[in-house]
């Protein structure tokens, strides 16, 4: 294991991800992924903090998140969109949770792209293909107070960047482009926000963007990132 200071670990659940053999302070992982964080941590032998980011919705409805965040047994648990009544589940007893509403979500976002909130309202109109599906969603958005933006895993590394001002972010297992999971090969829920993801990397604020590394050849190619290189 390479020992390398401020490196911190976004992990999705692409399947076949390549992760770097590096130390990590941090690792921060999307929904399920944080089963694949748990065990790359302790086959390395590693002290990083491993935190999983969730949707409230994702942990409490999808029975292949749930049990994966559970049997992880993180330090740190992140949600979004709802509050997770923690102490019902067998996670951590000594587990820090955070919730953060819609609000403090959208205002972590924003504040990474070049045209701030307005790039987040704008491009979520990708989410939906036609002109009158668009406006439908971007209205119920508003008025249901679930305006998402990113995906989990891009606000993994949105957090991670708030958090980690002089830290070099490798990103695996995360490429923006749909498809499935690792643990769920056939599933497809992420297509459309993927198109969303697509549209916000390009806008990026440079400042952010060159602490970036992903592992990830089409994430590189298409979002303007960095490439990972032994």
């Amino acid at each position: 294991m390479e020992k390398k200071n401020n490196y911190i670990l976004i992990l999705g659940s692409k399947p076949l991800a390549f992760i770097p053999k590096v130390e990590y302070n941090y690792i921060y992982a999307a929904n399920g992924a944080v089963e694949a964080a748990n065990k790359f941590k302790m086959e390395n032998g590693l002290n990083s903090k491993v935190i999983s980011v969730v949707t409230a919705p994702e942990f409490l409805r999808n029975m292949e998140v749930q049990k994966r965040v559970i049997s992880a047994s993180p330090k740190i648990l992140i949600s979004r969109f709802g509050k997770i009544e923690v102490n019902n589940f067998d996670i951590n007893k000594d587990l820090i949770y955070e919730n953060l509403s819609n609000f403090q979500q959208l205002k972590i976002q924003s504040k990474f792209f070049k045209f701030n909130f307005l790039d987040v309202l704008m491009k979520e109109t990708f989410y939906e293909e036609s002109f009158l599906r668009k406006v439908k969603h971007i209205l119920l958005s508003i008025i249901n107070n679930r305006l998402i933006g990113v995906s989990t895993g891009f606000f993994c590394i949105l957090y991670a960047l708030s958090k980690h001002k002089n830290s070099k972010i490798i990103i695996s297992g995360i490429g923006m482009a749909g498809g499935g999971h690792y643990y769920n090969l056939s599933s497809n829920r992420y297509t459309n926000r993927s198109k969303v993801d697509q549209k916000l990397v390009l806008n990026l604020k440079k400042q952010y963007k060159k602490n970036l590394i992903t592992t990830d050849k089409n994430l590189s190619e298409n979002g303007k990132i960095d490439l990972w290189k032994e």
